[in-house]
C-alpha cells in the first residue's frame, strides 16, 4: 500500500534523499503510523518488524528535511525480475510540495536500485480512493493495469499499478473519460487486457480517470520482418560492394588500397549476413531474447563495414577510370556532402546515441573520405592512397567499436520520453 502526493521536486530547500539508517528507525515507524492510519481501509500500514527489516536491507530511502524524515520509500524486490514499491509515504503536514514526486523520481532515475536495469517489471497496488498517490504514479509513466478486488481483505480493492519501461501505443479513437465515482463502468472496461488507465483528470463535475486501450502488438512477426528486411538490404550492399569490387580487377592501374578497402568492405557485410541468418534461428528456435543484440552487431557491421565503405568507394573508383578531374571532384564533393548529410540525420545509428567530439570528429573525417579519396587519386603520389585507406578504415572500425561498446540494444530507444505510451498517428 503506497500513499504520497503529485509534484516534480522538493520545493523547500535543505531537503536531502538518501539511505535510511538504523538511527531512524524510530522516526520510520512514527512516519508510517502518522502516514497509514490503520483506522483508514485505503491505507496499510507496515507490518510489525517489517520497517526495520527494510532498513537493515538497505531497501528505504527517507527524505530529510530541517533535522526530521518527512518522507520514505521502500522498495521490495520479490524476484529478480520484479521491483515492488511497498511503500510510499509523506508526513501529512508535508504533503504537495513534491517530497514523494522526489523519492520516486529518486527510484526510478537516480540509480538508486541498480538492479532494476534487468528487471522487466516495476509495480505497486494502491486504493481506487488514493487519488493523491494515483495522481502521482501516472504522472511518471505508471498505468492501472487492473482491479484486484478485496487485496487486503473484504472490501479492500486495489488497483495494481506497473511502470511502462518502453513505449507502447494507444487509440487515439478508443480512449473514455469516466468519473471516479463511476465504478461500474471504469471497472468493466479494465476487465478487459486492453485497457488501461493513463491519466487522472481534474474536471469541473469532479475527478476522472482517462482509460486507453493499448495496441497489441506481434513482436515477434515485427522482430522477423526487420529482419527479413535487413538481409535483403545487406544483400544489396554486398552486391554493389561485389560489382565494384570486379571493376576495379579490370584496371591494371587501380590503386591496391582501394582493392583491399572493398575486400573488407565485402568480408564485413557477409559477417553481417551471417549475424542475421543467426537472427532468425534465434527467433525460430533458440529464443534466448538476445534478437536485440543480434540486431546491433549485424546492423553495424552493414553500415559501417559495408554502406560506408561503398559509398566513400564509388567516387574514388570514378576518380580512376575517368579523364576528367573536374568531374570526379564534383563527384567526389557531392558524395561527401551526402554522407555529412546522412551523418547528421535521424536515420543513421550514430543518431541513437549521444554524440561526443570524438564520435563528431569521426563523422567529418567519413564524409570527408570521399573527396579526400578522389584527390589522392588524381593529384597525389600513390603512396597517400594508402595513407587513405587506412585513415578511412580506422575511422570505420572506430565507428563501430563505439557503437557496439555503447549499453543497450539496437532496438533500445535512446531517447528520454515524458511519457511511456503515445497516439498512434
Amino acid at each position: 500500500m503506497t500513499t504520497g502526493s503529485a509534484g516534480s521536486r522538493p520545493r523547500s530547500t535543505g531537503a536531502s534523499i538518501h539511505d535510511a539508517t538504523e538511527a531512524e528507525i524510530a522516526e520510520l515507524v512514527a512516519l508510517d503510523e502518522a502516514c497509514f492510519p490503520p483506522d483508514d481501509e485505503t491505507q496499510k500500514p507496515a507490518a510489525p518488524g517489517e520497517i526495520e527489516n527494510a532498513v537493515r536491507e538497505g531497501r528505504v530511502r527517507v527524505v530529510r528535511l530541517d533535522g526530521r524524515v518527512v518522507g520514505f520509500l521502500r522498495r521490495e524486490t520479490p524476484s529478480m525480475h520484479h521491483l515492488y514499491i511497498g511503500a510510499l509515504g509523506v508526513h501529512p503536514d508535508r504533503r504537495g510540495q513534491g517530497f514523494g514526486a522526489a523519492l520516486l523520481d529518486d527510484m526510478l532515475d537516480s540509480g538508486w536500485a541498480p538492479e532494476r536495469r534487468d528487471l522487466p517489471s516495476v509495480s505497486t497496488v494502491t486504493s481506487p480512493q488514493n487519488l493523491a498517490m494515483l495522481g502521482l504514479l501516472l504522472s511518471r509513466g505508471f498505468v492501472v493495469r487492473t482491479l484486484m478486488p478485496d487485496y487486503f481483505g473484504p472490501g479492500k480493492d486495489r488497483f495494481y499499478c506497473q511502470y511502462k519501461s518502453r513505449v507502447e501505443y494507444v487509440d487515439p479513437d478508443d480512449r473514455f473519460i469516466v468519473p471516479v465515482n463511476g465504478a461500474v463502468q471504469w471497472s468493466a472496461l479494465l476487465a478487459s487486457e486492453s485497457y488501461q488507465i493513463t491519466a487522472l483528470l481534474w474536471l469541473p463535475s469532479g475527478p476522472a480517470f482517462e482509460i486507453s486501450r493499448f495496441e497489441k502488438d506481434d513482436l515477434g512477426a515485427l522482430q522477423s520482418d526487420e529482419t527479413n528486411a535487413s538481409v535483403a538490404f545487406a544483400s544489396g550492399i554486398l552486391a554493389s560492394i561485389t560489382f565494384l569490387l570486379g571493376l576495379s580487377f579490370a584496371y591494371a592501374t587501380f590503386p591496391d588500397a582501394v582493392r583491399i578497402l572493398l575486400m573488407g568492405a565485402a568480408l564485413a557485410t557477409t559477417s553481417s549476413l551471417i549475424i542475421y541468418a543467426n537472427t532468425s534461428g534465434e527467433l525460430a528456435r533458440l529464443r534466448t531474447n538476445s534478437f536485440g543484440r543480434y540486431a546491433k552487431w549485424g546492423n553495424v557491421l552493414s553500415e559501417f563495414g559495408g554502406v560506408f565503405p561503398f559509398l566513400v568507394s564509388l567516387p574514388v573508383t570514378f576518380a580512376e577510370v575517368t579523364s576528367s578531374l573536374t568531374a570526379a571532384l564534383l563527384a567526389a564533393l557531392l558524395f561527401s556532402a551526402a554522407l555529412l548529410l546522412y551523418d547528421r540525420s535521424a536515420f543513421t545509428i550514430s543518431a541513437r546515441f549521444r554524440q561526443s567530439g570524438w564520435t563528431r570528429s569521426l563523422s567529418l573525417v567519413t564524409a570527408a573520405a570521399p573527396l579526400a579519396g578522389a584527390a589522392a587519386i588524381s593529384l597525389a603520389p600513390s603512396w597517400l592512397t594508402w595513407v587513405w585507406t587506412g585513415t578511412v578504415a580506422l575511422a570505420l572500425i572506430s565507428r563501430s567499436y563505439i557503437c557496439l561498446a555503447r549499453r543497450g540494444d539496437e532496438t533500445t530507444p535512446n531517447i528520454a520520453v515524458d511519457r511511456r505510451w503515445q497516439i498512434r498517428r
